[in-house]
């Protein structure tokens, strides 16, 4: 059909879902590869899902964790009508009632809750359950905008290391991940991205064919280590200190780029005098690397023209993370690597896609000036005696899980006093604590626009089906709830298709050359992003100096040291040896290859380790704890507890435990999963969390039945 045809249909008619047939759609998920998807519908049912073989990043395949959503979208578990508690919170009872019911006992209660306490006593808190541009970011934060309410700060994903990297290089701007098949050596560090980014895997399967080097740095011996040619790792929370010494090493051997240096970078002088006091042999004890492992690592990186380092979200996911990732960043501008095509840092950060929607957001519509909160301290906005909230409203996300020190959280969520809304597709662990439960559209059952902070591209999203049941998307449940609460401003009458038009007019370069046609037609166009390498050509960096800043004022002004520097973790050996005493294995919890995040997270998955909840836990420290495999066992701190099954693997480093992936709460034993012991406290930049900086201790709580009499 052609798009001037199309363009003149109706919205309905034109995105109207097919009885059979084939419909170009984008997988949701907060995940790099934003994959461009044909959804197969036969008889008005999704029946598959397979990758674009058109698309150059998505190449015809895709993750199984998305190929197996058509199961879970036509699940009997779907929610398909409004309801409402009938049990205490937590339990999961509900009564079934209509929406004009719902939208009339929250319009009901939010006046009420307004009149009384004002409208920042309502929260609303959303994840990334979809990246939607319409579903994801604009229909919630318009609606909360309007009524006054706090708004939420998204800094728990990479918002520490977005910081730390932006004090280096002015921007969240680094290598092209998609030319990493190009580069002679590469790192992988803190990441995963067999389980988290197929399609830079599949690259980096492609660069060691052509013979380039691999190494990987992390606790954890993720899926696709044993292609490493060196696998580095450093006891969680100390990487800072391995690049400080990849530094040294460098520096004091003369292998640094003198010429890239000059042109290009601010602090030289500086930097060689603060890592002259992180000689290999000091990294050693403060990382654990061995000093030869530090030495061999420098050489091979300083002596490969084209290197690529991809920092993973996990290694900044700490108390020092901004910090960590800063010093990570400043590795390229000693070898030259960034005047490499593909050469330099890639740090997976949304905001590599440049485009903001701030303008639809609503913002000059509130009644009261603008205030947020940082979506790390749910828990403590829940239960503190000042906090004063009243109602929660929960959508794109499922924080009785995801969220960190649940024991607090919980306390929360259970307060007879507090009025919360959820509006979601399965009954999760927070919709178990709601007072009204809305059933929400899957991303297959809806219209939207999303960007790719992988590959810069934006992707169109068609609906393939009709919504199950009662099921309302965020856009078209916000615009009721607009109605109700009496707000006439035109933008709550637009349709999905007139947002994404208003996103098309904003007028960003980035968006040059996308447009709505190429859009209908094609399903995706490309981005106009730029990245360091055509920064270096040009000779400037967004930065205040227009160069790489290995010193930075900026930092100082902002209370940071304004060199790279290893900075303990607040909770660890070194700064908190009596705690570490009581609890001496460092927790981690790495990406599940089988769930993303706790979407999916109820059923079994096919990866190793992840057929049930799995500590997994290195020989040495289980044996020192009488800890068999298949042991059910308990890990604990002050903050609480979890049960879950070991699996003992020389894999993961001594005195580091790993939980792959989160569960909900009915897979483990006694229904808690690892966020009951980790830390609610943020990041050293950005508000950013750190629930990795976490000390445990473990112990058997009930043997495996095959040797229950040892």
């Amino acid at each position: 059909m052609a798009v001037s045809t199309e363009a003149a249909r109706s919205v309905a008619e034109r995105f109207a879902p097919p009885l059979d047939g084939v419909v170009r759609g984008v997988c949701p998920h907060d995940c790099p590869d934003c994959c461009s998807v044909l959804y197969h519908v036969r008889e008005g049912r999704l029946r598959k899902i397979e990758g674009n073989p058109d698309h150059p990043s998505t190449r015809g395949f895709i993750c199984r964790k998305f190929a197996l959503s058509p199961k879970r979208i036509h699940s009997q578990d779907r929610l398909q009508h409004p309801l409402r508690r009938s049990g205490r919170k937590g339990d999961g009872r509900f009564e079934r009632i209509s929406w004009t019911a719902a939208i009339e006992e929250i319009r009901g209660r939010w006046q009420s809750i307004i009149a009384e306490a004002g409208p920042r006593s309502i929260l609303p808190f959303f994840g990334s359950g979809t990246e939607g541009l319409v579903n994801g970011r604009i229909a919630g934060r318009r609606f909360f905008n309007r009524l006054g309410a706090l708004q939420l700060e998204r800094t728990i994903c990479t918002k520490a290391g977005r910081t730390g990297f932006d004090y280096t290089m002015g921007s969240s701007i680094g290598a092209d991940p998609r030319s990493v098949a190009d580069c002679e050596l590469i790192m992988l560090w803190g990441c995963n991205i067999a389980c988290t980014n197929i399609h830079q895997q599949a690259l980096v399967h492609e660069a060691q064919a052509r013979g380039a080097i691999l190494v990987v740095i992390n606790p954890v011996q993720v899926k696709g280590s044993s292609r490493a040619d060196l696998i580095i790792q450093p006891r969680p929370g100390t990487d800072a200190a391995v690049a400080l010494g990849v530094m040294h090493v460098i520096i004091r051997d003369r292998l640094h780029d003198r010429s890239f240096l000059e042109r290009h970078t601010l602090g030289f002088e500086q930097l060689r005098e603060r890592v002259a006091g992180y000689s290999p042999e000091t990294v050693e004890s403060i990382s654990g690397v061995a000093a030869r492992d530090i030495e061999k690592l420098a050489w091979w990186y300083a002596s490969t023209e084209s290197s690529f380092i991809y920092i993973g979200p996990g290694c900044q996911r700490h108390s020092n993370g901004g910090m960590t990732v800063r010093a990570i960043s400043c590795l390229p501008a000693l070898t030259g690597a960034w005047a490499q095509r593909g050469g330099g840092v890639y740090f997976p950060t949304s905001t590599v896609f440049p485009v903001e929607t701030e303008s639809l957001e609503g913002a000059s519509m509130r009644p009261n000036p603008p205030a947020g909160y940082n979506m790390i301290e749910l828990g403590a906005m829940l239960t503190g005696p000042a906090a004063g909230v009243r109602s929660l409203y929960v959508f794109n996300g499922n924080p009785a899980a995801t969220l960190y020190n649940q024991a607090r959280l919980r306390r929360g969520l259970e307060r007879e006093d507090l009025f919360t809304v959820v509006h979601e597709q399965y009954l999760t662990d927070t919709a178990r604590y709601a007072d009204i439960v809305l059933p929400a559209t899957s991303h297959v059952e809806n219209l939207d626009l999303l960007f790719s902070y992988y590959h810069f591209g934006v992707m169109l999203n068609r609906p393939a089906i009709q919504p199950l049941g009662e099921s309302l998307s965020n856009l078209d449940t916000f615009r009721l709830l607009a109605g109700a609460m009496g707000f006439r401003e035109p933008c709550f009458r637009q349709d999905a298709w007139e947002v994404i038009e208003d996103i098309l007019r904003l007028g960003h370069p980035a968006l040059a050359g996308v447009s709505a046609e190429r859009l209908l037609e094609d399903g995706w166009c490309a981005a106009t992003v730029e990245t360091a390498h055509v920064m270096v050509r040009d000779g400037r960096f967004p930065t205040p100096s227009g160069r790489i800043e290995l010193h930075s004022r900026r930092m100082a002004d902002d209370g940071f040291d304004p060199l790279p520097a290893y900075v303990p973790l607040r909770e660890g050996s070194e700064h908190t040896p009596s705690h570490h005493q009581r609890y001496p294995l460092y927790l981690i919890t790495p990406a599940s290859c089988s769930f993303h995040k706790s979407s999916h997270a109820r059923n079994r998955g096919w990866e190793r380790w992840e057929d049930r909840p799995t500590l997994i836990i290195h020989p040495r420290d289980a044996q020192a704890r009488g800890i068999a495999q298949d042991d059910e066992v308990r890990v604990f701190n002050d903050r609480g507890d979890f049960m879950l099954w070991a699996a003992i693997d020389s894999g993961v480093r001594p005195g580091v435990v790993a939980a792959m992936g989160l569960w909900w709460d009915e897979r483990y034993p006694e229904r808690r999963n690892a966020n009951h012991t980790t830390p609610d406290l943020p990041g050293d930049m950005g508000g950013g969390s750190a629930f990795n900086t976490n000390l445990v201790e473990v112990a058997r709580w009930r043997s495996a039945p095959d040797h229950a009499n040892d």
